[in-house]
């Protein structure tokens, strides 16, 4: 009598261990499928605080346009947004910071995100986004919102810099155009057009770039275009003083010997853009969002042409911005919502479009966007940032990077200026100070 008790006692107890089995199972495969189909729900009373900041009036329309957009798609999330200057942006985030006053999500350039990751500050958002919406980003992006091999926030779009050319000047000079990526010059041919140009046009330079103002990080696309690095794998040890990148230092001593490259100093106020339109340079390594500047002072008169190669590899700056949710939000599910929903290809496509901006995703690269203004060029800037170098993206969204670019910058000036160093003492000092910097 015990013994039929007891098993059925135990049938009992199996059948419901089976049946508790499999409802956690199903609870899990739902709550999988809600996330990975989008069907995320948001937290009871969500109110999401965003702040991003607005650097130009395409800039400004590019967000009014997809956050409207946002609040009549998901009434059920309170959305509060506060919008600063470009120039104080950083500033009054860090304020809001210090005084523990963080927004639930936030715009931020990828070359700064370093110090969040580094504080494990981000919310890491890899189970609420599909795997598909993943793996359509361009993988460089990608990486630079991955940390710890999460997912801590999403790239909702670029821009990058390419070569600005004056169509007067390359035409008296007879100078090949590259057509695509893989056509841009050899830096022998860097060299051989900036003396032809320079000879021809009477000038005193041939041409310049946009790495002033401690932006020394986009002069590094020609390390890395060279096989060169900052970093060794595992982002431990500083690599600057090594063959392939001591390569691009000497290349740039180069062209200062013989005048081709302006001596404007990486530390210094920016100027170069004003020195090409002046007609003081033939070239200028420029970034897309200055196509409105070249159009006002010299219209009709520029192109733009892929970055040079080197054995067929090439690379440009990772500008642009990507967004990423404060770690201990209240409303982790709504934030990751607002995420998702401004970097689906519909709203990136609407967002770049408006703002003049560059897409991150291949699917929309592929497509191809409808600029209204400057769409050849547009059309140049986007085949550009597929070519972007991974392993340059995972350095410059590394945790010191920041100190390391500013070491970078203000060493650079030796070789920029008057060749007061070589490329090889230059290289061992950077090594010195950015090794100390890692070593904290």
């Amino acid at each position: 009598m015990k013994r039929g008790v007891f098993v059925v006692v135990m049938l009992c107890l199996c059948i419901g261990m089976v049946f508790g089995q499999g409802k956690r199972e199903d609870q899990t495969a739902a709550v999988a499928t809600e996330q990975i189909a989008g069907g995320l729900v948001a937290e009871k009373g969500a109110v999401i605080k965003f702040v991003h900041w607005n650097g130009s009036p395409s800039d400004e329309a590019a967000w009014n346009v997809v956050l409207e957009k946002f609040r009549k798609d998901h009434p059920e999330i309170e959305l509060k947004v506060e919008a600063f200057p470009s120039s104080s942006y950083v500033q009054q985030l860090d304020t809001m910071i210090a005084g523990n006053q963080w927004p639930d999500v936030m715009r931020y350039t990828y070359q700064r995100l370093g110090k969040f990751k580094e504080a494990n500050l981000m919310l890491d958002i890899t189970p609420y986004i599909s795997k598909v919406s993943v793996d359509d980003l361009v993988p460089a992006y990608r990486q630079a919102l991955t940390s710890n091999g999460k997912l801590v926030g999403m790239p909702h779009h670029t821009d990058t810099i390419a070569l600005f050319y004056n169509k007067d000047m390359f035409e008296k000079s007879n100078i090949r155009i590259p057509q695509n990526a893989d056509d841009g010059w050899s830096w022998d041919e860097l060299k051989e057009y900036s003396r032809i140009l320079k000879r021809d046009n009477n000038l005193n330079y041939t041409f310049a770039g946009i790495w002033e103002n401690r932006s020394g990080y986009r002069y590094l696309p020609f390390v890395y275009m060279n096989g060169g690095t900052l970093f060794n794998e595992d982002g431990t040890r500083i690599t600057i003083d090594e063959p392939k990148a001591l390569e691009a230092l000497q290349l740039y001593a180069d062209l200062r010997a013989e005048n081709l490259v302006a001596n404007t100093p990486f530390t210094q106020t920016a100027q170069n853009n004003m020195l090409f339109v002046a007609k003081k340079l033939a070239f200028v390594f420029a970034g897309s969002w200055h196509c409105s500047y070249m159009e006002e002072n010299m219209p009709g008169n520029w192109g733009v042409t892929y970055m040079p190669q080197v054995n067929g590899k090439t690379t440009s700056d990772m500008g642009g911005n990507g967004l990423f949710a404060y770690k201990n939000t209240k409303y982790p599910k709504a934030a990751a919502i607002f995420i998702d929903y401004l970097t689906n290809p519909e709203n990136m496509k609407l967002f770049c479009e408006t703002g003049n901006f560059l897409p991150v995703r291949q699917s929309l690269i592929n497509e191809g966007l409808d600029y209204q203004s400057f769409a050849p060029e547009m059309a140049v800037f986007s085949n550009i940032i597929s070519t972007i170098d991974e392993k340059m993206a995972t350095d410059e969204t590394s945790n010191r990077f920041q100190q390391v670019n500013v070491i970078f910058s203000d060493l650079m000036d030796y070789i920029a200026v008057n060749a007061s160093l070589t490329p090889s003492q230059v290289a061992a000092e950077m090594k010195k100070q950015m090794q100390e910097v890692l070593d904290e």
